[in-house]
């Protein structure tokens, strides 16, 4: 009888213990590993492993820094672990990579893509797998108008880019005294380059802005934009938008130094925003402008930029600080769903609100996701080169330094 209720006893403990590890693994950390895996998505080979690597580390520092700040409290301190996976900048193989990171590694969810083309199929598959799929940057409308449940963008998407930059054109007027009514466009042919493209010609209609030309081009590859160059700017248009990314956008800026001619140019957040950009051009770089998503010299902005410094030795940019972003906002969603199961989570990220605090890293008062999943707080600035510094100029309740305009001859005027 004794040895019966020892026994009884014991299978009521192994039972216990079983339950228990029955509900660490539901909450995604179990008492052997304690971990939570998330998928990272970027080009980290190819023409645009810069960007991959730089928006990796963003993924890097801001897993460091949950970790060691005690990991996710409401799981028992589970920590995050990183899978990273190399799209190679091809579609097809991102959405494969998306598929193995949910099937074979096990993810609670994926960041990524970078690039639009290569999100939309990831983002895709991660819908089928019922995935969340937080998109750190990637601006094409069609991302988050596809009714998916599962994909949640931190970035502004095409048409928020617009809006900001034909504002900021407009506003060239009061703020250097310079008048914009023709713009030529000039951009890459991917879906980047053409929803940018079609969100311009949309914003720039609303604002009686003309269109003089659009220029369409293949960024891969390309080893003189000459031609292309000299098409926008046939109509002589009074400012050029430019949608790039790094090696296409410096054979601009070369081919606009050899036609002569001066005017703004204001790119859509591409190549203009990577540091390689001044490293490669020198005093040619000073004078452009960007649409950019984050600046070390907006408030909040130069802790974080100091500790990527540290961390990595170079300055934050606006891919690695959304990539950041993205972690945190998963970090927030875990800790409220208690749980890393899938479907709780995305279910989390859906009633995401965040305001000013650590947690929320860009510059804006709240981080909240609409019922399609946009950030629908996301604003820009448009920062200036000025002596290889990216130097925000709009809107003016953000800049540090003053619109120079060089049209003409390559004439200074400074604003007032």
């Amino acid at each position: 009888m004794k040895i019966s209720r020892i026994r009884c006893f014991g299978l009521f403990i192994a039972g216990l213990l079983a339950l228990g590890a029955l509900a660490c693994l539901e909450n995604g950390a179990s008492q052997a590993t304690a971990k939570i895996k998330l998928g990272a998505l970027f080009p980290l080979s190819g023409e645009l492993k810069d960007k991959g690597q730089d928006s990796a580390n963003g993924v890097r520092l801001a897993v460091e820094e949950i970790n060691g700040g005690g990991g996710i409290e409401s799981l028992g301190g589970a920590r995050l672990e990183v899978i990273y996976a190399d799209t190679q900048g091809k579609p097809a193989v991102g959405a494969g990579e998306a598929e193995r990171l949910i099937r074979k590694e096990g993810v609670a969810a994926i960041v990524g893509t970078y690039q639009s083309s290569v999100t939309k199929p990831a983002t895709q598959v991660a819908e089928k797998l019922e995935t969340p799929f937080v998109v750190s940057i990637s601006i094409a409308d069609i991302i988050t108008e596809r009714g998916f449940n599962y994909t949640f963008r931190i970035q502004p998407k095409a048409g928020f880019y617009a809006r900001d930059q034909i504002h900021f054109l407009r506003d060239l007027d009061k703020l250097a005294g310079y008048s914009v009514k023709r713009v030529a466009l000039l951009h890459e042919n991917t879906d980047f380059g053409t929803s940018a493209a079609l969100a311009q010609k949309k914003a720039l209609r609303d604002q009686g802005i003309e269109v003089v030309a659009d220029v369409a081009y293949q960024a891969v590859g390309a080893v003189d934009l000459s031609r292309e160059v000299a098409q926008s700017l046939a109509e002589e248009p009074d400012a050029l938008l430019t949608v790039t990314y790094l090696l296409d956008s410096l054979l601009i800026r070369k081919a606009l130094a050899k036609s002569g001619k001066s005017l703004p140019v204001v790119d859509m957040a591409g190549g203009v925003v990577s540091p390689e950009y001044v490293e490669l051009l020198g005093a040619l770089a000073d004078g452009v402008f960007t649409m950019t998503e984050f600046s070390k010299y907006a408030a909040g902005g130069k802790d974080l930029n100091n500790r990527f410094r540290k961390r990595f030795g170079v300055d934050i940019t606006g891919d690695s600080a959304y990539s950041y972003q993205a972690v945190q906002v998963l970090r927030d969603a875990l800790e409220r769903a208690a749980s890393a199961d899938r479907k709780k989570l995305r279910e989390a990220l859906a009633a995401t609100d965040l305001g000013p605090g650590p947690r929320l890293v860009l510059p804006s008062e709240r981080l909240r996701f609409d019922r399609t999943g946009q950030n629908e707080f996301a604003h820009l600035f448009v920062a200036q080169i000025q002596n290889g510094e990216l130097q925000p100029v709009w809107p003016p309740q953000y800049a540090t330094a003053k619109v120079i305009i060089r049209s003409g001859h390559d004439q200074t005027t400074p604003a007032n």
